[in-house]
């Protein structure tokens, strides 16, 4: 038997910028045994300022300039946490994110770029910035729709650097696209600090830069330092006074707020001081690159380029401090190749005196940007060979069975301790109350899900989805916990997170966690041993469906197929998240909407998917189904993972041995009938005469998805149409 690695640092990366993707990336294709990685970000996606241009002038659609960091996490065997990030304690390793437990670490690298400086008094609330990017899609999308209906006919861009000529272009050319035979054509104005746009760019650059804003009739403004913005208009130092429809704002870069609150050495504007090695000048244990670093040696723009460079030098010099290895200088370039595009795929390139532009300079820039982004779209199969890396720390330890293997009692009573368990006697009490029955469920399973917070939240649902099925209320509830083998406070680190997820996911149902067992194994699992009440005359089974009823799915299929393509790194990010956030809902309420609107037989659809839990039902019942497929409700990206990628869940065969029963179909959605499904829906029967009002009430509820998806027949068999 292979022994497990046990986990002996961990590494944490705040943002998905583009150091921190190619860190990634290399770490996946060279892994470091013993190590665990995990990325904080607000997003699942990263945008590539690069392209970002490109996008604004119609030349890339959105998807094309987002990196997803679900698939990539997945390749570097890293977990992802979705969160924002509030605070970091450099002393005591410990970064708090809002709303969930906080985060150790032994390496910490802070990748988060930095939004646009709005101290120029009424800028805020009144531009629209170009940094963060994902906040200025959502705000470009809002000025499109301004555009169409006709409201903007004067747009302002502040800053007359490469970002903010290069975006003044991009939405010149998309709005020429947009509206090409508008009577009234909307005026464009650039201003600029200075006495001419692009400063520290040569003089060739400037005059053909200088050519293309005279030929589209875009008016720059010299020497404009804007004094204060006013709600339709920028004033200058000098009182001149501009209307403007909309303002965007290219100009000056800011720190996120909360990293002033650490002990980080800062400069006066909030950005991280970094050696030639891109660690802290003052904790050495924590890297910073991008647009938040400031590398105090070789000061360099707030360019995308750096970052993108930084890369390379930052995987490995991480390496080198987690392996006890000498680290290395990161040494920019004093020049760099600058591609600026003039909207309608053309570009000028520039390299200190030099300069050449046209067509083919896009193309070049286009095959650069394209082949940067493919690294992180198909990811190399990876030899299982690897190198000892931090195992060595063990000192070859043997790792226990049996209750050797338990987690320490004093690691796990500080955890209980943290979140307000009280101690326990060696067994739980519970009377249940007269006329009424006690039920028993138990559901065990290995995490699927990266983020033991979230992973936890999923098997709470899951586990109580039993005593919901069976009209019960859950009311206690035992923990069985596996957690990896690793040092002391890794383990306390994921066990705190991981109990915590399962008592906040237990006290939205009123369900107490009473006691369990924890132990030390090979992968992280987690399991509830379920007990509930319901009355002698509420027992809901599933031998209760009568013909000429309603069948009603209170969620949607599909999470089977969509994590086995999440397993293989094929599984976007929003589909993935549609599906934790489908697994998550509580079916507390769909059982009492059933119960207002008549349901006499209910399960919940789990691994023997649909078509195994309906076959149940009519067995039980001696009636038989109409299903109709086209109706469905599936979740996002089921039908790409399971008929185009051919992915299925490895109980998806056994599962479709029941078909021999059904009538073959080659309806798209037909296969996706045998899809398991985690935390699945409530399935229930119930008269025909209230199915419209249940489904309302359903989807009203928060359950979307909630679809009457057939009838009950009289006459046995499996029917579809």
């Amino acid at each position: 038997m292979n022994k497990p690695d046990p986990i002996a640092r961990e590494l944490l990366l705040i943002g998905g910028g583009h150091s921190h993707v190619i860190v990634l990336r290399m770490l996946g294709m060279n892994p470091i045994p013993g190590l665990q990685i995990t990325l904080v970000s607000p997003s699942k996606r990263t945008a590539y300022s690069g392209m970002l241009p490109g996008m604004v002038a119609g030349h890339y659609k959105e998807d094309e300039i987002h990196i997803d960091l679900v698939p990539l996490c997945r390749f570097a065997k890293a977990r992802f946490i979705e969160a924002r990030v509030k605070s970091i304690d450099p002393v005591m390793q410990i970064v708090e994110t809002e709303d969930r437990p906080s985060l150790r670490y032994d390496v910490l690298s802070i990748d988060i770029g930095s939004t646009s400086s709005l101290k120029v008094k009424g800028a805020e609330g009144n531009v629209i910035p170009v940094k963060p990017i994902n906040d200025f899609l959502v705000r470009w999308e809002e000025f499109l729709n301004r555009v169409t209906a006709g409201e903007i006919s004067s747009i302002g861009f502040v800053g007359a650097g490469a970002g903010g000529v290069e975006l003044c272009l991009a939405v010149h050319n998309r709005l020429s696209q947009l509206l090409p035979s508008r009577g009234q054509p909307i005026v464009f104005h650039l201003f600029a600090d200075g006495p001419s746009l692009l400063p520290g760019y040569n003089g060739s650059v400037k005059r053909c830069f200088n050519k293309v804003f005279k030929d589209r009739a875009i008016k720059i403004h010299s020497g404009f330092r804007v004094e204060f913005v006013e709600e339709g208009a920028v004033v200058s130092e000098s009182n001149d006074r501009v209307k403007l429809d909309a303002i965007f704002w290219s100009t000056g870069s800011a720190a996120q707020p909360w990293l002033k609150t650490s002990e980080l050495s800062l400069t006066e504007e909030g950005f991280v001081k970094v050696t030639p090695t891109l660690q802290s000048e003052n904790f050495p244990n924590i890297f910073a690159v991008g647009d938040i670093a400031h590398m105090s040696a070789n000061p360099r723009p707030k360019a995308g380029v750096f970052a993108v460079r930084q890369g390379v030098p930052l995987a490995r010099n991480i390496r080198s401090l987690l392996l006890k290895k000498r680290l290395k200088d990161y040494k920019p370039q004093r020049a760099f190749l600058s591609l600026i595009s003039t909207g309608h795929k053309h570009a000028i390139a520039s390299r200190g005196a030099f300069s050449l532009g046209g067509g083919v300079v896009w193309r070049v820039k286009d095959w650069i940007d394209r082949r940067f982004m493919s690294r992180f779209i198909e990811f190399p199969t990876m030899s299982g060979i690897q190198p000892k890396g931090l195992l060595g720390e063990f000192n070859d330890q043997m790792q226990c069975g049996g209750c050797g293997s338990k987690v320490s009692s004093e690691l796990l009573d500080e955890v209980l301790n943290d979140l307000g368990n009280q101690a326990r006697d060696d067994a739980a009490e519970y009377v249940v109350p007269s006329g009424k029955i006690l039920l028993h469920s138990v559901d065990h399973f290995r995490s699927f899900v990266e983020d033991p917070y979230i992973f936890a939240q999923i098997a709470v649902t899951h586990a109580l989805s039993d005593i919901y099925a069976m009209g019960g209320k859950p009311v206690t509830v035992l923990a069985m916990v596996t957690v990896p083998f690793g040092k002391p406070a890794v383990v306390k680190s994921l066990l705190r997170q991981l109990l915590a997820g399962a008592k906040y996911q237990l006290e939205l149902d009123d369900v107490e966690l009473i006691g369990g067992h924890t132990t030390e194994g090979s992968d992280l699992s987690l399991g509830f041993a379920v007990n509930g009440i319901v009355g002698e005359e509420q027992v809901l089974r599933k031998s209760g469906m009568l013909p000429d009823q309603v069948l009603i799915l209170t969620k949607a299929l599909g999470t089977g197929t969509v994590f086995a393509a999440d397993m293989q790194c094929k599984a976007r990010g929003t589909w993935v998240d549609n599906a934790i956030r489908s697994m998550k809902l509580r079916n507390a309420d769909a059982l009492e909407i059933f119960r207002t609107n008549g349901v006499t037989a209910c399960t919940d659809v789990t691994g023997f998917g649909l078509a195994g839990h309906l076959y149940e039902m009519m067995t039980a019942s001696k009636c038989g189904v109409c299903i109709k497929l086209e109706g469905l409700p599936i979740l996002e990206g089921s039908l790409n993972t399971l008929r185009d990628m051919g992915i299925k869940s490895t109980l998806h065969d056994g599962n479709r041995l029941v078909a021999s029963r059904i009538k073959e179909s080659s309806h798209e959605k037909f296969e996706l009938l045998f899809d398991p499904q985690t935390s699945g829906g409530l399935l229930g029967s119930l008269p025909a005469s209230s199915a419209e009002a249940c489904v309302s009430e359903l989807r009203q509820a928060g359950y979307h998805d909630a679809t009457a998806i057939g009838i009950v027949t009289k006459e046995e068999g499996f029917d579809l149409y």
